[in-house]
């Protein structure tokens, strides 16, 4: 889904890099996401000067935006999140992740109309260089995938292993053979959703072609939209499965910390909560719930 991949991407490389910047540079980093939002946009075809200034303004305008919007709920979720009950932390952690899906809606909604109204200006080439950078990428991920030792659920493992070392928790063996046991029930979907991504890529450059023509944006608001019904009620059931499972590590992670890991968890959020602190106080956004 190459829209979907887009927000995702900007999205999470938000978070990565405010996670990142808050032990490296703090706000200087942050306030350099929109140019690096703009270059990976830029990647997808080439542009014309007056459409990467596009991009730009875009970029800006996203970053701007979700410092003044989202940056304070970021906030508010880590402060919740350092409340959270270790004999009853499923609560908190389901919390997080609707939370979580929240932003990722909002930001969608953000970027729909910016999408929209630049693909009205694409050219044949550029949809064609478009279409090629997805091809692209989907070699280069087919051909990682054969030259990839690990089994797919050790990768998953080295994941929770990076992802809980972020929030300074260092996982203990005893905990990392519980979610090694627990990863046996992850449900393989890799291949469904390699296939309807590239169904929707499809369908989107075939859309992209006709942004000329009467009731373009309409249509394309509407194809956008159908990303929240991709696939069938059994794919999307795998996926639901697949989601509950890594609320149900992430909370037995936290109901069997023990006080050093639950110390590295509250050092880590304070970090990031003084560097949120930090860009609000910058941009003068209202620090206040």
């Amino acid at each position: 889904m190459m829209v979907e991949k887009i927000l995702k991407i900007s999205l999470s490389s938000l978070m990565i890099l405010l996670l990142s910047s808050c032990s490296i540079a703090g706000s200087w980093v942050y306030e350099r996401l929109d140019s690096y939002l703009a270059d990976y946009f830029k990647e997808f075809a080439d542009f014309s000067k007056e459409q990467n200034q596009e991009i730009e303004l875009i970029s800006e305008e996203f970053l701007n935006w979700f410092s003044e919007n989202e940056l304070l709920k970021i906030k508010l979720l880590i402060e919740d999140l350092k409340k959270i009950d270790l004999k009853n932390p499923e609560e908190r952690v389901a919390s997080a992740y609707r939370q979580g899906e929240e932003i990722f809606a909002r930001v969608n909604d953000f970027f729909e109309r910016p999408i929209i109204n630049f693909s009205k200006g694409l050219n044949e080439d550029q949809i064609n260089q478009i279409d090629n950078h997805f091809k692209e990428l989907r070699k280069e991920r087919e051909e990682e995938r054969k030259k990839e030792k690990e089994e797919y659920k050790d990768r998953l493992l080295e994941n929770y292993i990076s992802g809980f070392d972020r929030i300074g928790i260092d996982l203990r063996n005893d905990q990392l053979e519980t979610i090694k046991i627990k990863l046996e029930n992850h449900i393989e979907v890799r291949k469904e959703w390699s296939e309807l991504q590239q169904n929707w890529i499809n369908e989107f450059v075939q859309l992209l072609k006709r942004n000329n023509s009467y009731g373009y944006e309409s249509r394309m608001s509407a194809y956008l939209d159908s990303l929240e019904e991709l696939g069938n009620e059994e794919f999307r059931d795998k996926i639901e499965k697949n989601e509950m499972l890594s609320m149900e590590i992430i909370s037995f992670v936290f109901l069997t910390s023990n006080e050093r890991q639950i110390k590295g968890f509250n050092r880590s959020l304070d970090i990031y909560l003084k560097s949120i602190n930090r860009i609000l106080l910058k941009r003068k956004v209202n620090n206040s719930a």
